[in-house]
């Protein structure tokens, strides 16, 4: 008779494994070459150990051999600074520079040039510096020279195609424009491109907002506000739409005295906090589409914040968080050239939104610099898997031998609050596995993948979509998946806790079977290439807590909505909490506050503009901050007091707030209960963070009730590769 053995603890294991593999890396790769510093000949890569906007110096000493400069910063020199981007990130022919004098030289001394153009006339004088937009750009590499006296300083500032791409890899498929959709007429390339657009709208005294076609009338309904100290502010709305990265962007402002359409909006009247939004859904459907979110907000633009966005941040377009940051470099690239540099950008997003703002917070550190996840999914690649064996839980339901479990059993099976959850997965993402889902309607059917008439269409898949990132397979050109359920046991939870028996806990995980690359269902598991995993962690497609992620204050709001199915359902943002702390007290990770609000009294959007004025007393306390040091110091000693875990349960006026109400005794841990998925049914941990599980031999102590001889033989024919090991780290599992 086999014996019982005790468990080992998985984050001792865990830590032992991530102290072997090493955990020096503080910027992620974006899967298409390595980590680069602002290197001028770096063609494509990804995330880099420089300030995205700029505020790094970037003045460089001239050496005879090397006219573009070297690395070297400037002491007590001219000095020149790209603010708008990367020096080696620039897109188009425009870039907001900052020259400043040497110590003791004069402003009006200094002469700038682009190449042989000068350029000095395009800047301003502020603060004893010169700054403006230089326009004359050319693709590739640009020598940026600021001369006085004898003196000279070189800054090489590289610039891509407006289309993109600059850090994503080739550009895939793009075959549904949506320019006309948006206003911006008909598309003049195959990149979708348009003219930009600037049009006026005004919040009226209801609430709402209304169009304003003359810019310069007051109508009678205008609403004002105080915004940033400054009262009766007329709430007039300048809204931008235009072609960046092949999507369409949005940015809305305050403007209440507009001078044009060309008009600088270094004045205009916004609180130097720029809030970009994410939108949910994931869809690879090679259209240009349409944003989820909007950005003419009323309750943002009347605190001041200007908004921005881009189809491509939006998920149910497209599902690749390398583009969506890239269109997020652009777009904020493309505001800061009119705007002026934000002093804080703030991130907001829900669902695989709030997944986009995660991996940017880790892969691209100083994008964002604070970030509220409603309804919040820690990332894209480790919830697919959960996605996947929905899909498959639901087709065993189908069966006879499925069909015999009741709901409370399915329910046990999947992990969540209700049998519903895994019905909305299987309804709305099953793109992410089927390569004739999800494409966008515009696309003709003889542009799609069949497997019998047009093997070489288009396939709709999140893996195909992130292709760059995982690969191909030579063979049959579909993406290469990290997505893998070869021993999962499948309701393990369900048979130890007495919900199910034996015998269904082996029909269950004999009949799961797998999805082929095709989206087919299958007799086996679907396995994945351990390579494959390695690089999903490898190139940043997991949160792992790197980067920016401890670094930054983060609010996620979760909406209590899993008795209905809600598919961001609440332990999600208990997975990402787990993940970032490794299962230690919330104060481990200090930036990181989760609120829970029931639909019934706040939606989660609803609460947005209170976690969004939080983080910015919290950023802006930050700022102010002279002591610097250790980053959790810093979040520590800047932390409001209202940026702590609470929730507001039904009946009651303000939320409960304190640092242990998800564990102890009370509304917040009683009334909203965390749930899992079938992962976690199946005994991983709640971090759910592993894409690819080690394996072990059956084990009798995995199992509540004492296993016969026949039991373990049975387990050991139905899991011959063994079953997972949840006290191990996944297979290729590190950090970026």
């Amino acid at each position: 008779m086999p014996s019982r053995r005790s468990r080992p603890g998985r984050v001792a294991a865990l830590l032992l494994a991530l102290a072997v593999v090493g955990s020096a890396c503080t910027s992620a790769d974006d899967g298409a070459g390595p980590t680069s510093t602002t290197d001028p000949e770096q063609s494509s890569g990804g995330p880099t150990t420089t300030d995205p906007t700029g505020t790094e110096p970037s003045g460089t000493e001239p050496d005879e051999d090397d006219p573009a400069g070297g690395t070297s910063p400037v002491q007590d020199g001219i000095r020149i600074e790209v603010v708008s981007s990367q020096p080696d990130r620039a897109t188009g022919p425009d870039a907001r520079i900052r020259v400043t004098p040497a110590k003791g030289g004069a402003v009006a001394d200094l002469t700038v040039t682009v190449g042989d153009v000068d350029v000095t006339d395009k800047l301003n004088e502020s603060d004893g510096r010169l700054e403006g937009v230089i326009t004359t750009l050319v693709e590739g590499n640009n020598n940026v020279t600021a001369t006085a006296g004898g003196a000279s300083v070189t800054q090489r500032i590289r610039s891509w195609p407006l289309a993109g791409p600059m850090i994503s890899g080739p550009h895939g498929p793009l075959l549904a424009c949506s320019t006309e959709e948006h206003g911006l007429g008909a598309p003049a390339d195959a990149d979708c491109t348009a003219p930009t657009k600037v049009a006026w709208r005004y919040v009226s005294t209801d609430g709402t907002v209304k169009d304003l076609p003359d810019p310069k009338a007051r109508p009678a309904d205008l609403a004002t506000a105080t915004v940033d100290g400054e009262a009766d502010v007329e709430l007039i709305v300048r809204y931008e739409q235009g072609v960046v990265n092949r999507a369409v962007y949005e940015i809305a402002s305050l403007d209440p005295t507009p001078g044009g359409v060309d008009s600088t909006q270094d004045d205009a009247d916004w609180n130097r906090r720029l809030v970009y939004r994410f939108g949910d859904g994931c869809a690879t459907t090679y259209g240009q589409g349409s944003s989820l979110v909007d950005v003419v907000d009323p309750a943002h633009l009347a605190q001041g914040y200007a908004l921005a966005t881009a189809t491509f941040n939006t998920g149910a377009v497209q599902c690749n968080d390398v583009v969506s940051a890239e269109t997020t470099m652009m777009v904020k690239e493309r505001f800061i050239e009119e705007f002026g540099e934000p002093e804080l950008t703030i991130g907001e997003g829900a669902g695989v939104g709030a997944a986009q703002i995660n991996l940017i917070t880790q892969n691209y550190p100083g994008l964002l610099d604070g970030a509220v996840a409603l309804d919040p999914l820690p990332d894209i690649a480790t919830v697919a898997g959960g996605i996947a064996d929905c899909n498959l839980l639901n087709q065993y339901y189908r069966t006879p031998e499925g069909r015999a479990l009741t709901i409370d059993q399915r329910t046990a099976v999947n992990g969540h609050a209700t049998n519903r959850t895994c019905d909305g997965w299987e309804r709305d993402y099953a793109g992410i596995v089927d390569p004739t889902k999800g494409c966008d309607p515009k696309i003709g059917a003889d542009k799609i993948y069949d497997g019998g008439t047009n093997p070489g269409g288009v396939r709709c898949t999140f893996y195909d979509g992130s292709a760059n990132q995982f690969g191909r397979d030579e063979n049959s050109g579909s993406a290469l998946r990290p997505l893998d359920n070869v021993g999962v046991q499948y309701g393990l939870e369900a048979l130890n806790g007495g919900t199910i028996s034996f015998e269904q806990f082996i029909g269950v995980n004999e009949g799961i079977g797998g999805f082929d690359l095709n989206g087919a269902r299958q007799g086996e598991r679907h396995q994945a290439d351990p390579l494959v995993v390695q690089a999903a962690y490898e190139t940043g497609r997991v949160s792992t807590g790197v980067g920016d992620q401890k670094k930054v204050p983060i609010i996620q709001v979760s909406e209590y909505d899993d008795p209905s199915g809600a598919v961001t359902d609440h332990f999600r943002a208990f997975s990402l909490r787990d993940r970032l702390t490794f299962g230690g007290p919330p104060d481990t990770t200090p930036g990181l506050r989760i609120w829970t609000r029931d639909p019934s009294v706040t939606p989660a959007a609803e609460a947005s503009p209170e976690a969004v004025a939080v983080l910015d007393e919290w950023l802006t306390a930050m700022l102010d901050d002279p002591e610097g040091g250790n980053p959790s110091d810093a979040l520590l000693r800047a932390r409001p007091d209202e940026a702590v875990d609470n929730c507001l349960p039904a009946g009651r006026d303000t939320p409960i707030s304190g640092p242990d109400l998800y564990e102890e005794k009370g509304p917040c841990r009683d009334d909203y209960p965390i749930n899992g998925d079938p992962r976690i049914a199946a005994g991983a941990p709640r971090a759910d963070d592993v894409i690819k599980c080690q394996r072990k031999p059956v084990d009798p102590s995995d199992y509540e009730d004492e296993i016969t001889e026949a039991e373990f033989d049975e387990l050991n024919r139905v899991f011959p590769e063994g079953v997972c090991d949840w006290a191990a780290a996944g297979v290729g599992q590190t950090t970026p």
